[in-house]
């Protein structure tokens, strides 16, 4: 089978410095067939920095307009929509790509049909910066990943999404659930075929601040906690704590490196 084109789906809201790292980190990949899809949801006009993208670095890449804002989960519906690639790769604008992330996963999707899903090792990049620091002032570090296993994925995401690979047929996010977008996904997902662990390089960089409350601390408020019981109640799964992937990390052995504090 042919190496198909991968289109990597990268949802922003008013983060030009990050959103250029994560656009960089695209036109570094060495698997040969990459674009990137970026959309902006309803924050400041992004389409100067796609076409910066496309003048410098010389890589396709396309740009979706939404306004009003659709949420995580509308915006990557929408950047699955626009996309030419066979294969969907996601990548938050905070984060970024190691060079070999997408050519280490491409070959557990070519093995196998009824491998659904590849993923990788991930950085957490712990941050005390602002929204738009690039670079970003990094305090701690926690290599984070495992193979996968059911009953552990059923207490605990243990797979962000800049670290996914998959087919463009498993689908779209339901944008009813309001949080957890990404873990909803992956247990609808699961039941279409098997997820491939890809061990050795870590292949992303994920940026988790101490100050953003969007992706710190377990006290996630009254909408996090209804989208977890949602989940619970979809899918026959135990009651669900608030984690980061931070917690998770934690909770599953992973030892933080600190660097200062």
């Amino acid at each position: 089978m042919a190496e198909p084109l991968i289109s990597v789906i990268i949802p922003t809201v008013r983060r030009p410095n990050r959103l250029w790292r994560a656009l960089a980190s695209v036109a570094a990949q060495t698997y040969p067939l990459v674009e990137a899809v970026v959309v902006n949801d309803g924050g400041s006009d992004a389409s100067a920095l796609v076409e910066r993208y496309q003048a410098e670095l010389r890589r396709p890449a396309r740009y979706v307009d939404l306004h009003p804002n659709r949420g995580l989960a509308g915006a990557r519906n929408a950047g699955i929509l626009a996309a030419e690639g066979e294969w969907i790769a996601l990548l938050d604008d905070d984060d970024a790509f190691m060079p070999d992330h997408l050519a280490r996963l491409a070959p557990a999707l070519l093995a196998d049909q009824a491998t659904v899903l590849a993923y990788d090792d991930v950085l957490i990049a712990i941050e005390d910066g602002g929204e738009d620091d690039v670079p970003p002032h990094v305090v701690g570090t926690c290599r984070f990943g495992r193979p996968y296993e059911r009953a552990v994925f059923d207490q605990d995401d243990f797979i962000p999404p800049s670290a996914m690979l998959f087919r463009r047929a498993a689908g779209q996010f339901d944008t009813v659930i309001p949080m957890c977008e990404d873990w909803d996904f992956l247990l609808r997902l699961r039941d279409q075929g098997a997820f491939a662990y890809v061990p050795g390089a870590v292949g992303v960089e994920y940026s988790l601040r101490l100050h953003a409350g969007d992706n710190l601390g377990s006290d996630f408020g009254a909408a996090r906690r209804q989208a977890l019981n949602l989940l619970s109640e979809r899918y026959g799964l135990p009651p669900l704590v608030p984690k980061t992937f931070l917690d998770v990390a934690r909770d599953l052995g992973f030892a933080v490196d600190w660097r200062e504090r």
